[in-house]
């Protein structure tokens, strides 16, 4: 429904000079309608401290940035190349940044909205065939209870949203990067053990085929060392297709199929035990996810003051040109209804909404709490596993030659030295693993507490 107060008819003025002034009146209106309505449509206080908290935290003073200063803290010297390269090449990151610019478009789209709308008409009557009557009508819009200062809102905090998920993309790769690394390097330091098992299963082999061609060792000996050697084999095969699949997975993340990996990192307990206090705060401070998280609340806010808005009419100042009535100012007062009491229902259902994604915002601290103490976890175990490890690989390997010793004097049994030779490799491997684990951990926790914030080279 539309009404117009009619500011009087020129129907004695030429049409040209009605054409000009109307463009001017309105102009001189809508300047200081729409400077009084910046006043007006200023954020809240509540909202200002809302999008401050929205901010990412700055990084702490000491975030590693530079491959240098990486490799110093402890982070291998190619995963550091990788994860520059990662984050500038991979094709989420490129979709991540358009979405950045869509949303920053949205934000000046929606601050048009307190601008003038134009509406130019040409029709052809059938008074005269042939002849055009234009027509022009310019709405300045006075009060929109809310309308326009919740699309800007909603356009504000959706460009935080995008910025927050590309962080949030970035870290994904970096995660995933820093996975895939670790596991090349367990797997291959894996296969080296396993290779040096396998040549010990081989030696002892031949060494019981001569006793049993000599009829000292009976033939279950020699079948029992075939069985452990063939054992040997088939970790062996199942290591190397976990090491194909990392490298598949780091190469494409990556992209590059070339990339050098260089050596096999080395564990240093100076450096791959980063310090575990404050790690939770940092990582709350520092979570791209919570950060979306939180501006998608703003997204829910915003878009349940529109649809609360909706319910209320429009008012504007309205101008219009055509041949038979002249120029004409007035106020419009404009309301519309869909299907009853929907916008009611609409409106509910926006607030509804609000409520889950401040929910969300629960769940994402939560889950971020609990990845960080995960890792902190992680990280503090490997420690005592390397210890323990370490001891016991020593003492295994004493024991398997101590054992060979004791089986040719008879005072042992081929079991008893093929199960020492299992558990010698066992210690090993269990060595290997948990200095992997401390390296793979302490990566982890200083890219989810922005200690290591690789930039795109």
């Amino acid at each position: 429904m539309r009404s117009v107060k009619d500011c009087g008819r020129h129907r004695d003025a030429p049409a040209a000079r009605a054409w000009l002034r109307l463009p001017l009146i309105l102009c001189v209106a809508g300047c200081s309608t729409l400077a009084a309505g910046q006043v007006v449509q200023q954020p809240t206080a509540d909202a200002v401290a809302a999008q401050a908290a929205s901010r990412p935290a700055a990084p702490p003073p000491a975030a590693i940035q530079t491959v240098q200063e990486a490799v110093g803290a402890g982070i291998p010297p190619a995963l550091a190349r990788a994860a520059e390269q990662a984050v500038e090449t991979y094709p989420a990151i490129a979709a991540a940044k358009s979405a950045i610019r869509a949303s920053s478009s949205e934000l000046r789209a929606a601050r048009w909205g307190r601008f003038p709308s134009v509406n130019i008409e040409a029709a052809t009557l059938d008074d005269r065939i042939g002849r055009i009557r234009p027509g022009l009508q310019v709405n300045q819009p006075l009060w929109t209870g809310g309308r326009i200062s919740g699309a800007i809102q909603r356009a504000q905090a959706s460009t935080r949203v995008a910025a927050a998920q590309l962080e949030e993309t970035a870290l994904d790769i970096l995660l995933r990067l820093s996975t895939s690394y670790f596991e090349i390097a367990r797997t291959i330091q894996l296969e080296a053990i396993l290779k040096e098992s396998l040549s010990e299963h081989q030696r002892l082999v031949e060494s019981m085929e001569r006793r049993v061609t000599q009829e000292v060792s009976p033939r279950s000996d020699l079948d029992l060392a075939r069985s452990r050697a063939a054992q040997v084999r088939q970790e062996m095969t199942t290591v190397s297709a976990q090491r194909y699949s990392a490298l598949q997975r780091f190469y494409e993340l990556v992209g590059d199929t070339n990339f050098e990996l260089g050596p096999v990192p080395e564990y240093s307990e100076s450096r791959h035990h980063p310090a575990a206090e404050g790690a939770v705060v940092e990582a709350l401070q520092c979570s791209p996810a919570l950060r979306r998280r939180k501006a998608e609340a703003e997204v829910a806010l915003a878009e349940a003051k529109v649809a609360k808005a909706s319910i209320y009419p429009q008012v504007g100042l309205l101008g219009s040109y055509t041949d038979n009535e002249g120029a004409q100012v007035g106020l419009s007062v404009r309301a519309q209804t869909s299907g009853g009491l929907a916008p009611f229902a609409s409106a509910e259902a926006a607030r509804s909404r609000a409520q889950t994604a401040d929910l969300q915002i629960s769940v994402a601290e939560r889950e971020s709490r609990e990845t960080v103490v995960l890792d902190v976890v992680e990280n503090t175990s490997a420690r005592g596993r390397i210890e323990a490890s370490s001891a016991a690989a020593e003492a295994a390997g004493a024991v398997t030659d101590s054992f060979m010793r004791q089986f040719i004097t008879g005072r042992r049994t081929w079991l008893d030295v093929m199960n020492a030779v299992r558990e010698s490799n066992a210690a090993r491997i269990g060595l290997t693993e948990a200095k992997i684990g401390a390296m793979a951990s302490a990566t982890r926790l200083r890219l989810r507490t922005c200690r290591w914030t690789p930039q795109a080279g």
